[in-house]
C-alpha cells in the first residue's frame, strides 16, 4: 500500500500550480478521514486530470468518475489502477446515471454554478446511496465561488438535507493566487473543502 506522501509526489500537481485540482492538504484530510472506507465505493463528479481519482482509488474498493470527455489524461495518469470506472456523461443532463452499485461517498467537483451543486447534490441523493452516505464537496470556502458552490451547499445544510462533519483543506485567510494578472486573487473564506453526512428523513 503506498502512503500518501508517495501518491501526492505521483500526481505531481498542488492547487498552487493548478487551480481546477484540490490541494495536496485537501488530499491528505480526504485520506486520514476515509481510511478504513476500503470495501465501500465512491462516486466523483468531474474528474479533470484524474488527480484525486488516484487518491479515491487507494481508500475506496471502487471509484466511479464522471466527466464530459473521453478522460485520456486521467487514464494516462492511472494506467495502473484497476478499480476506476470512466463515464462519459453529462452530469446536466436529464438522462440517468447509471450505476448500480451501493455509493458511501461522494466527491462533488464539477460545475460550479449554483445551480450545477444544487443540481449534483440531488443527483447524488437520488442514487443508489447506502445508510450512512458522506458527499464531500470541493472549493467550498473560495472567494469566487461565494455565491454558488458555498451557498449551495449551505442552503442544503440550512434545510437539514445534509449535515456538516468537518472541514478539509486550507483555511480561511489561504491564499492559491491567480491564473492571471487581471484576475482576482483566490482567497478562503472558509475551509476549502467540506465533509457533509446526508440526513435521510422517514
Amino acid at each position: 500500500m503506498k502512503t500518501i506522501e508517495e501518491l501526492l509526489i505521483e500526481v505531481g500537481e498542488d492547487k498552487h500550480q493548478n487551480l481546477s485540482t484540490t490541494s495536496f492538504k485537501f488530499k491528505t484530510d480526504l485520506w486520514d478521514f476515509f481510511k478504513g472506507f476500503e470495501d465501500k465505493v465512491c462516486v466523483e463528479f468531474g474528474t479533470h486530470k484524474g488527480q484525486t481519482t488516484r487518491i479515491l482509488s487507494f481508500l475506496f474498493d471502487k471509484v466511479h468518475t464522471i466527466n464530459h470527455n473521453e478522460n485520456e489524461s486521467a487514464k494516462e495518469l492511472n494506467n495502473d489502477r484497476t478499480n476506476i470506472v470512466y463515464h462519459n456523461f453529462d452530469l446536466y443532463s436529464n438522462q440517468l446515471l447509471n450505476i448500480q452499485d451501493e455509493i458511501s461517498v461522494f466527491l462533488i467537483d464539477a460545475g460550479h454554478q449554483y445551480d450545477q451543486v444544487i443540481s449534483d447534490l440531488n443527483r447524488a441523493v437520488g442514487m443508489n446511496c447506502s445508510s450512512e452516505c458522506y458527499i464531500v464537496f470541493d472549493d467550498y470556502g473560495c472567494n469566487v465561488h461565494r455565491e454558488n458552490v458555498k451557498r449551495a451547499v449551505d442552503l442544503a445544510l440550512s434545510k437539514n438535507h445534509i449535515e456538516l462533519v468537518k472541514g478539509i483543506g486550507h483555511g480561511v485567510g489561504h491564499n492559491f493566487g491567480r491564473r492571471r494578472y487581471n484576475e482576482q486573487f483566490r482567497i478562503l473564506e472558509d475551509f476549502e473543502g467540506v465533509i457533509t453526512k446526508v440526513i435521510w428523513h422517514e
